[in-house]
Formats: structure tokens, sequence, C-alpha cells
């Protein structure tokens, strides 16, 4: 097929979905709302708004979120440089390499266990001696050769245990602390905030848009539960109140909701302020007014809970304690002990309210487990499973 042909044929398909795809059409193909939710989530919402997830479809979203989140990691492992408790492990670090050397190897292993060896060998060639068992005349030559030969083993593995223990405390140790931070920073910057959201990036603009443009429309009833899933939207919650772990969890979920919402938050002061401002002008259009913020208010609010949603999906932290945490929920019995973990993080008092105030009005939506979406995939991020589980499958099959 020559590029002249190949090129008709894509701009074929491309024209008659686009005739049938309408915005609200019932029918086959995708609408521009799904083709939006596919291409940047990597996942579909239908009519009765089920969420489906396609495993391929990395989306636009959770690689972008993947990048920013690591990003920041990367720069909280360099400040680590910066800050006293690296330079305390390392000295606490030193400290356990030249107690062991010195205490365990030098005194314990080899000072003081040369003596008792001497004494365990002799103590028993004295006994033989004294039963007169058979061959007791060799009881005290074989005792000496005993005794000589794990005395050339402590002395010799005491050294090397004492000189490598020395080495540590003065050059692993302080060459590990001083490199861990910088490769971890390198990592995280290097793979996890430019090279792999950028191959998921780059799968989901070769795949996304095909599937968005021809696919069908999702039904339960065309669900693998592997290549797509049928996305629970939330779950009910538990009857008994969160542990302080959970409260710590919730907290942080808290903070980072605030973070993450902040422009919302900016864009709802700003309704109030015209609110105010059409109040004091237009008395005789209060009631208009206010029915008008009512109604943005609402949408402010919808926004949001879309917002902590799409939170939900794609960030790492939040994948990792839904699956840990299934049933951490936000729960008024703990009311008064979330602030102050709250406050530990660093927020202020405005903040600490703000988190609160998502917490309780949105309720399930903004619990991290209320949304679980399994991590995506691209060529490369499954290729290294694939290869992963065959060395898994030899491993077992070698050693059955």
């Amino acid at each position: 097929m020559t590029k002249r042909a190949l090129l008709a044929t894509i701009l074929t398909v491309f024209l008659t979905s686009a005739c049938f795809a309408r915005a609200d059409d019932p029918g086959y193909f995708l609408s521009w709302k799904q083709k939006k939710q596919l291409t940047c989530l990597g996942r579909i919402q239908d009519a009765a708004g089920t969420w489906y997830d396609v495993w391929i479809c990395p989306g636009y979203a959770p690689p972008g979120r993947y990048a920013k989140d690591h990003f920041f990691a990367a720069g909280r492992n360099f400040r680590e440089y910066f800050e006293a408790n690296k330079y305390h492990m390392l000295k606490k670090g030193s400290s356990a390499c030249f107690d062991w050397a010195l205490q365990e190897c030098g005194l314990g292993f080899t000072v003081k266990g040369i003596p008792r060896a001497w004494g365990r060998h002799f103590s028993v060639a004295t006994e033989r001696t004294e039963r007169r068992v058979f061959g007791w005349w060799l009881a005290y030559p074989w005792a000496l050769m005993e005794a000589s030969v794990e005395t050339a083993f402590r002395g010799a593995l005491g050294a090397a245990g004492t000189a490598g223990g020395i080495a540590s405390g003065l050059a692993v140790v302080p060459a590990w602390h001083a490199l861990d931070s910088a490769v971890a920073g390198t990592w995280n910057l290097g793979v996890n905030t430019i090279a792999l959201p950028a191959v998921g990036i780059a799968w989901n603009t070769a795949v996304a848009p095909p599937l968005a443009l021809v696919g069908q429309k999702p039904a339960e009833s065309r669900v693998d539960g592997f290549w797509v899933t049928v996305v629970e939207s939330g779950r009910t919650p538990g009857t008994r109140p969160p542990t302080a772990a959970e409260l710590d969890l919730l907290a942080k979920w808290g903070a980072l909701l605030v973070r993450e919402t902040e422009s919302l938050e900016k864009e709802r002061r700003e309704i109030d302020r015209q609110e105010r401002t059409q109040q004091a002008e237009y008395r005789r259009a209060m009631e208009k007014a206010s029915e008008r913020a009512r109604e943005k208010r609402q949408r402010v609010h919808d926004e949001e809970s879309e917002k902590i949603r799409e939170v939900a999906a794609t960030n790492e932290w939040a994948r990792t304690v839904a699956q840990e945490h299934p049933d951490l929920r936000y729960d008024w019995r703990r009311d008064r002990e979330l602030p102050q973990r709250l406050r530990r993080l660093g927020l202020s008092e405005k903040e600490v309210q703000r988190a609160q105030e998502i917490l309780r009005t949105h309720e399930d939506s903004v619990s991290p487990a209320a949304v679980p979406i399994r991590p995506k995939t691209d060529p490369v991020r499954r290729g290294v499973e694939v290869l992963g589980e065959s060395a898994e499958d030899v491993i077992e099959e070698t050693f059955q």
C-alpha cells in the first residue's frame, strides 16, 4: 500500500467516525466527552455513570502527575544534603561499623574467643582422658590441633572483619551517604520525571487517539477483567473509626487536596467577593445574584469533586494508600484529632479548616480508596514485567 493510499484510508476512517460520533450519540462510537476521558485519563464513563479503565491507555494525566510527584521527590532527595538528619545517620552508621569491628570482631570474636576455644577443646580432652575412652592418649594432641586450627581461623577472620569494619566506618558508610541522595534524586529526575512519563505520553499519543476515534462505547458485557476493567466509583464506609495511623494518612490526604484544589478555592473566594460586590451595588438584584452564586458554587463543587477523583486515580501515593487501607474514610468521631495532625504537616489554620471542609463535604469521593485505579502500562513497562515473569518461571522450573 502506498503512502497516499494509506493516508486516504486514515482520512476516510476519521471522517466516517466523526460523522457518527456526535457528543451524545447513543450509537457505536464514543462521544466527544468519552474521547477526551480516554485520551486524558485512560478511562471512560458511560451514560449510567460507570467508569471503565483501559489498561493499555496511560492517559496524559497519570504520566504528567507521575512526573510531577517524582520531580518533587527528586527535590526532596537533593535537599537531604542540607538537612542535619543525613549527617546524623552518617555518624550513626559509622559508629555502628566501628563498634562491630572493635567490639564484636576484635574483642569478642578474636581476643576473648581464642582463649575460650583453647579452654573448651582442652576441657574435652581432659574429660576423655579421665574416662579413658578409646584412644584417650591422643586426646591432648587432638585438642592442640583443634585449638590451633580455630585460633588461626579466628585470628584471620577477626583481623579481616576488624579491618573491614573500620574501613566501612571510615570510607564505605560516608561514601554511601554522600551518594545515596544524589543517586535517588538523579533516578527520580532522569527516569521517573522524564523518561518513564515521556514513554507513557508517547505511547498514549500513539494508541489513545486511534482508540478514541474508532473505539466502541463500553459495556459491562465486554469487560474481560484485565484489558478492560470496571472501576467501582465508591464503597460502603466501614463502621469502625479510623486508627491513629489512618488519621495521619487522612491528614496527609487532606493536605494534598488543599494543594491540588488551591486554584478552585481561589475561584470560590473570587465568587464570594463578586457576590458581596453585587449585593452592595444591586440590592434589588440580590436574590438573582445569590442564585447565580449558588449555581457557580455548585459548578465549582462538581469540578472540585472531579478534580479529587482525578487525583485519587492518578496520584502514586494515593493509589498505594488505597491498596493498603481500603477502608480509610473521614470520620466525624475523630474530628478533634485530625486538625492536630494537619498542623504537624505545616498547614496554616486557614488551610487546616480548608482540608477539613474538603474531607467533610466530599465524604466518599475524597478518600484515596474511593476510585481504585491500577497502575497503567506501556510497551517498556510491560516488557520489563514480561521479562520478570519469564525469569520467575525459569527459576521455578530449575528448582522444582
